[in-house]
């Protein structure tokens, strides 16, 4: 029973570090990646030349790595921590809500998260075509639009729920 709940406070406490990581390298790498780009239209600032795009692209390597990386890691710690804790989602109506939010943004995180492994693929192995790159840039801003400003406000909705566990319930037989 000890090893269980260490088991489960181990994995619950790598998805919040984990969690709080990848909600940080999401947030600076959109305001990267819009800061690019004209508003509202996939072109390059007049700023941005084939000269210093490389520098630009290599600038934002390290947050889609961190991101990609870091997500993954919140999602097998938490679901871990999911299999193994003694929480019930029925007594805590907080943690139903945590993980309705992670497990059903998760299929279009995945989705994007195929298009930045193809990133990492490109700058990890040193096919550094900046026309490629910046294709799967675009891409991966237009293929869900404002979906991830969306999934932002949603995840910053967890540490609310996380602080003050709304929706818990003790169901003591208070007889």
């Amino acid at each position: 029973m000890k090893k269980r709940k260490l088991l489960s406070s181990i994995f619950g406490s790598i998805a919040l570090v984990s969690g709080s990581i990848w909600v940080g390298a999401y947030v600076a790498r959109l305001i990267t990646t819009y800061q690019m780009f004209e508003p509202a239209e996939t072109t390059l600032k007049s700023y941005l030349s084939g000269n210093n795009l490389p520098a630009v692209i290599q600038t934002i390597f390290p947050l889609v790595s961190i991101t990609f990386f870091s997500y993954l890691v919140m999602i097998i710690a938490l679901t871990i921590f999911i299999i193994s804790t003694d929480l019930k989602f029925k007594e805590n109506g907080w943690l139903l809500i945590i993980s309705m939010i992670i497990y059903l943004t998760l299929p279009f995180e995945f989705l994007l998260l195929t298009i930045d492994y193809k990133l990492i693929i490109f700058l990890m192995n040193g096919q550094f075509n900046s026309g490629e790159i910046l294709k799967l840039i675009i891409e991966r801003q237009n293929i869900l639009s404002s979906f991830p400003v969306i999934l932002l406000l949603c995840y910053f909705t967890i540490p609310f729920f996380l602080v003050f566990k709304p929706f818990k319930m003790n169901l003591k037989n208070e007889d």
